[in-house]
């Protein structure tokens, strides 16, 4: 997928945005708010229908992000009015996003929405393709932006969308100045992706808009419109549907095999739906999740692969879970990634034109030196919403309200009502309905009776203390290693590699690795001397989990028995995302990745007997 052009916008003389690709407004010129709560809001009759709502989810689907002004009126108004337990889930399409820019100019002209509207703007993606999950209003809010074209989204989206959605917001521009949008297969995904009793508004009465929606089952009645339109159409879908929106009622409890932060976070993305979450491990935080320090950024190739679009998608979702769930061990620091060799300043460029520059620049070496002296002059690329987390203690934060059972799992045989879990003396652990296998190096022995292959791959880390000269490092610094910013006076120099190692030398710390990680760091930052004069202080050795053809491992391999694995040296920027949409399929909920992709990441592919389709380069290559 290319990468969507932005919305080219001009503002008119009452300061409003005009969309010069359809020479249209984005909102009324006289209150766009008002125009957003009468047409989509109460048409809609919202807020009436969330007292009660018969799901613990009520789904609203918008073909025009546009500003995010309907949004806006939708969360102010939903978090007024609607009952505490339930939630809003929101999925907007939008083709040309705005620029953060732009869309906070369009937000100025109404200070009442200026609580919500700040948090959309400080969580607004980068403009690049797909789905961007984020979580607002302390999660209590989930919106799905789908960047690209609307018809080409769709069938991407609809799949696990089947029977969800309570109300659609049918805006984007007017039919005769956007004619691709209003059409038939439009409406029949409307009609497939209904729940029982959904309803949709539009600000438009065009004939052909009101025949489309009556021919794929919705009842279309006219009411008077906004302001000086004279009508617009609204309605009910009464199309034939035996199906019933899935709710998360059928699951109680859920068991998680693992401590680190995929458990971690699978368990707060299940807890968030309401199920009771036991954590099955021997320890928290005790392997690769352990370390003191992780960088979170994106993985990007020269061309777009499976394996960098789950990354974009990844990364953004991530730095926004830790900015609600753990901020208080979140660093937004950016992430600098140095061209030590001709080779790498070559892919650099290629990656800085393949991708927006929200998401990543190509810094100059004058830049690079400016952002931090003490660096060589190379050129790098700029990850601005990177950071780095304190790993072990966020860990520790999101598992702090789940149950720990101190276990090792032998056996995971079903029942006639889930999963048993069964230690090495066939000892009952645990009864449960559905069960996450996120045991990062301990994957290969949970899933030999499937027969999939996983590699473990043997990584140490370096700490050594800070001195005068590293003490300002103002971001995580990657090279073939990387450089973290100080914590507690230390930083952590990374990591090793090793696809083969003994059994003694799984966790044991090697002198030869420690000299290695210091050594890579002196080489890839020369001519700068600093790194000569470090002294290690301590290690710390664990094995990753890896999968053949890299790609992250994320699905069933049988009906409630879900796999989160294969994250490799990029845990942290992988597993929250994996675990949203395991949650989220069992929740009977939209997903946050498009269907091809999705199947991509099944654990089925790695059994023996499958070949791996190619996914891209070897992200430690």
């Amino acid at each position: 997928m290319s990468r969507p052009k932005s919305a080219q916008v001009v503002f008119n003389e009452f300061g409003l945005p005009v969309a010069t690709e359809f020479d249209d407004i984005y909102f009324s010129n006289d209150n766009g708010l008002a125009e957003s709560r009468y047409v989509f809001l109460a048409q809609n009759d919202l807020p009436a229908r969330w007292h009660p709502h018969p799901r613990s989810r009520f789904v609203v689907a918008e073909t025009g992000f546009g500003t995010g002004l309907n949004v806006l009126a939708l969360m102010q108004s939903f978090l007024t009015h609607a009952p505490p337990h339930l939630h809003l889930h929101i999925v907007s399409f939008e083709k040309y996003p705005l620029q953060v820019a732009d869309m906070q100019r369009a937000h100025a002209q109404f200070p009442e929405l200026s609580e919500w509207a700040t948090e959309l703007q400080d969580h607004y993606p980068a403009p690049e393709p797909g789905c961007h999950r984020r979580l607002l209003a302390g999660g209590r809010v989930t919106l799905d932006l789908w960047f690209g074209d609307l018809l080409d989204t769709l069938p991407q989206w609809l799949p696990a969308a089947q029977h969800s959605v309570d109300a659609w917001f049918l805006d984007g521009f007017a039919p005769d100045k956007n004619p691709q949008m209003w059409q038939p297969e439009l409406y029949q995904v409307m009609a497939e992706a209904a729940a029982p009793d959904s309803t949709f508004a539009t600000f438009t009465a065009a004939g052909a808009v009101r025949r489309g929606l009556q021919a794929v089952g919705y009842t279309v009645s006219k009411a008077a419109g906004y302001g000086r339109k004279r009508e617009m159409l609204h309605g009910v879908f009464e199309g034939h549907t035996s199906a019933e929106a899935t709710d998360t009622g059928s699951l109680q409890r859920i068991a998680i095999i693992g401590g680190g932060i995929a458990a971690a976070a699978a368990a707060q993305s299940c807890r968030a739906r309401g199920w009771d979450v036991h954590i099955v491990s021997t320890g928290i935080a005790d392997g690769a999740s352990g370390n003191p320090q992780a960088a979170v950024y994106p993985l990007l190739h020269a061309q777009r692969s499976p394996l960098a679009e789950y990354f974009v998608a990844a990364f953004g979702y991530a730095q926004n879970f830790y900015r609600q769930h753990a901020p208080a061990y979140w660093h937004s620091c950016g992430v600098l990634q140095l061209n030590f060799t001709a080779e790498r300043a070559l892919r650099a460029k290629k990656i800085a034109q393949e991708y927006s520059p929200e998401q990543v620049q190509l810094w100059s070496p004058q830049q690079v030196q400016s952002h931090w002296s003490e660096l060589p002059a190379q050129s790098a690329l700029w990850y601005s919403a990177g950071g780095w987390l304190e790993a072990a203690n966020a860990v520790r934060a999101l598992l702090a309200d789940s149950n720990h059972i101190q276990a090792t799992v032998a056996r995971i045989e079903p029942s006639a009502t889930g999963w048993h879990l069964y230690d090495d003396q066939s000892q009952l652990i645990l009864a449960t309905d559905a069960v996450i296998i996120a045991a990062g190096a301990g994957l290969p022995a949970l899933t030999e009776d499937w027969q999939l292959q996983f590699q473990n791959v043997r990584g140490q880390v370096t700490m050594v203390n800070s001195t005068a000269t590293t003490a300002p490092c103002p971001s995580v610094i990657c090279y073939k290693g990387y450089f973290t910013p100080a914590l507690q006076s230390q930083h952590c120099v990374g990591a090793t590699y090793a696809r083969q190692f003994s059994a003694d030398e799984a966790t044991q710390s090697l002198e030869l690795d420690t000299r290695q990680n210091l050594a890579t760091l002196s080489d890839n930052l020369a001519p700068q001397v600093w790194p000569a004069a470090l002294e290690a202080v301590s290690d710390r050795t664990s094995l990753r989990n890896t999968s053949r053809d890299h790609l992250p491992v994320v699905g069933e391999l049988a009906p409630k028995l879900a796999v989160i694995g294969a994250l490799g040296s990029r845990g942290f920027t992988a597993a929250p995302l994996a675990a949203e949409m395991i949650a989220a399929q069992w929740a009977g909920e939209p997903q946050p990745m498009h269907a091809m992709l999705r199947q991509r990441l099944l654990p089925q592919r790695l059994r023996v007997d499958q070949e791996a389709p190619e996914s891209g380069p070897d992200p430690q290559a």
